[in-house]
């Protein structure tokens, strides 16, 4: 009996360490990010990812994803979450907070650019030389852009810049700002997931912002004019602590590399932004709201009449130190020729 329950013991001891051997060999990793978790950035980019990284890790490697409204969807702690390790990979836009990312923001200068395609291809281009130095102590996943931004007005029709003097207009990012001040309107920051109340109670006019998040958003129920602008681009960054990444053995290191240089293509990023941008257009117009157009000439004109805020932007960045801004620009402009 005694050598009978010696090996019941042994056995049972051998089957809870084969059960830690393989919950050792779980990879558990937190994604944490700035939008709803209903949003498309979430259901149709990050759930995707993790769930491919996955299904061809044999389950080795397990995500759990953390939305804005949880402990680790503030917009402002991302990149020094996934920094400390808090996090093991973020998704979030380098205009939040201020002046983390300066040379990464430029491609956000108004008119600078118009499509998410275009914006990736050159975030791409120049992440090693160029924009590198923004990202200190994270594995780079994606750099990205969103499609250009509209101007969505909740009663007053905007059809030149002008319109917007003397309105509220909620501002995405530092570049955006300086074009609002410029035009006399007053810029304010909020979070997307606080628009949608502050244009219901209308603490702001209006709102600069890419089709897509207002569908995600459902921002067309409290904003009825809109005018398609392509004013800028926001872009976007997902990225995993260094030491997590270096951590991974070498066959997980692969199926992440991989599984992200298939998912964040600029054609496959841009079409993710085209689909959300015309599917919000759709509901728009099935409330019977006008979408108003701006000429190409016009738009080149505006351009113009912006350059100003390019300009003192550039200058205001290398008064507080970012001494290469202006190259770091030039070759963003000139890589956007390029393509566009």
């Amino acid at each position: 009996m005694r050598k009978m329950i010696g090996r019941g013991a042994v056995a049972a001891l051998g089957l809870a360490a084969l059960a830690g051997a393989a919950q050792a060999q779980t990879i558990e990793m937190k994604i944490s990010h700035i939008f709803p978790s209903s949003h498309f950035n979430q259901t149709r980019v990050l759930q995707p990812w993790a769930d491919e990284i996955a299904a061809k890790t044999g389950g080795k490697v397990k995500f759990t994803i953390y939305a804005a409204g949880s402990a680790l969807g503030d917009i402002s702690k991302q990149f020094d979450q996934v920094r400390a390790g808090a996090v093991d990979v973020a998704l979030a836009l380098p205009g939040v907070p201020r002046d983390r990312h300066p040379r990464t923001v430029l491609i956000e200068l108004p008119f600078v650019v118009r499509s998410a395609e275009t914006a990736t291809k050159v975030l791409g281009e120049m992440y090693d030389k160029f924009l590198a130095a923004d990202f200190p102590g994270v594995h780079m996943l994606s750099l990205t852009s969103t499609n250009a931004g509209s101007i969505h007005s909740r009663t007053k029709p905007i059809k030149d810049l002008s319109d917007l003097k003397g309105m509220r207009v909620r501002s995405p990012t530092p570049p955006i700002t300086a074009m609002l001040e410029f035009l006399g309107a007053t810029p304010v920051g909020l979070p997307p997931t606080q628009i949608y109340e502050n244009a219901e109670k209308g603490t702001v006019d209006a709102v600069v912002m890419p089709w897509g998040p207002v569908g995600a958003f459902k921002l067309e129920e409290v904003l009825a004019q809109h005018l398609d602008a392509d004013a800028y681009v926001v872009s976007q960054y997902t990225v995993m602590n260094q030491r997590r990444y270096e951590s991974l053995t070498a066959d997980v290191k692969k199926v992440i590399d991989d599984v992200s240089a298939a998912h964040f293509t600029a054609q496959r990023w841009a079409k993710v932004w085209t689909d959300t941008d015309d599917e919000a257009k759709e509901t728009a117009r099935k409330r019977g709201q006008q979408i108003g157009a701006v000429a190409p000439a016009t738009r080149a004109q505006w351009r113009k009449d912006l350059a100003p805020v390019i300009d003192k932007y550039l200058a205001d960045q290398e008064k507080a130190g970012q001494k290469d801004v202006r190259p770091v620009f030039a070759e963003m402009q000139r890589l956007i020729a390029k393509y566009e």
